[in-house]
């Protein structure tokens, strides 16, 4: 059984229903990606480096953006496993089913088994670890790196913009020297192995069986910019004295070493330095769907959710 089965439409749905279905769902659509808008214009951002608000404007907007491309690009995704041969209903009225019905199990005790699912059918993949042992440890340390980072970042935005945690706030604050500097560091730098591992198969190694997909060296290439990025921003930030990069050489040790061969003055353009790390960051965002990292992301979870599904039968 899977989670968009015939079943979970009524047969004979007339037209007037597949519109209200279509409509609901683009409905639906809009208040999610205005509620994001919303949350991103209240938050104060009081603990952001960058010296000009007017870089972080330009960053919010180009944000908001992307966001909804990411939305719209996962939803065209999704519509596209809707559609298939015996299938009643449109494609929308039957998201708009799965996506409730998948609702009622995440938002149960079965989220810890999805989620434990997902970690090791994403993370560690046992037919590539048994064809390749350095590729299944590239992909490991970009995707874990990755995850570490996404979950870093919701955590950090919380505890900052939401919560108001003075440790994770205060300059020699233990949360702000052990999460803020260095386990985004750790993050980084796993992501920083694996992609310089892929990357020189890609180009370096190239083995015959290997075929250099363009998307897919593109998506390394830009990845890699953007981690590289980031340490290189905040060797500026270490150069130029910046506010909230001072004193933590220790655990900001990656971001310590560029800021070595870095001068003084570097720190003069860490604000443009930083706008353009962060559109890429969001670029990247808005990316996610039409990527392969969307699918190593979402397969697990969909292949977990079907079974899941499915053991409750005709409850469906």
């Amino acid at each position: 059984m899977t989670i968009y089965e015939p079943s979970l439409i009524l047969d004979g749905m007339s037209s007037s229903n597949g519109s209200a279905g279509r409509l609901s769902l683009y409905l639906i659509l809009v208040l999610v990606i205005s509620a994001f808008t919303l949350a991103i214009l209240v938050l104060p951002y009081d603990t952001v480096y960058v010296q000009d608000r007017a870089y972080l404007d330009w960053f919010l907007a180009v944000m908001i953006v992307c966001f909804a491309v990411f939305v719209l690009g996962t939803v065209s995704n999704a519509l596209v496993w809707m559609r298939g041969k015996g299938l009643v209903g449109t494609p929308e009225s039957r998201l708009m089913r799965t996506v409730a019905r998948a609702l009622s199990v995440i938002f149960s005790r079965k989220i810890v088994r999805l989620t434990s699912v997902f970690l090791r059918e994403a993370l560690y993949i046992t037919k590539l670890r048994e064809l390749s042992m350095l590729r299944w440890f590239a992909h490991f340390m970009i995707l874990g790196g990755f995850l570490l980072m996404f979950a870093l970042d919701i955590f950090v935005t919380l505890s900052l913009d939401i919560f108001g945690w003075e440790t994770m706030i205060s300059e020699d604050g233990w949360a702000k020297l052990l999460v803020r500097d260095f386990a985004f560091e750790i993050a980084g730098l796993m992501m920083l192995v694996g992609l310089t591992m892929a990357l020189t198969r890609k180009f370096v190694v190239r083995p015959k069986q290997h075929s250099t997909e363009g998307a897919d060296a593109a998506s390394l290439v830009f990845l890699f910019l953007i981690v590289v990025g980031g340490f290189v921003l905040e060797g500026m930030g270490m150069a130029g004295s910046i506010s909230g990069h001072e004193g933590n050489e220790l655990y900001s040790f990656v971001g310590y070493a560029f800021s070595l061969v870095m001068p003084g003055s570097a720190g003069d353009y860490y604000d443009q330095a930083w706008l353009v790390h962060a559109v890429m960051s969001a670029l990247l965002i808005a990316f996610i769907p039409f990527s392969k990292l969307f699918h190593m992301l979402v397969t697990p979870v969909v292949i977990q959710l079907e079974m899941l599904l499915g053991q409750e039968g005709g409850a469906l």
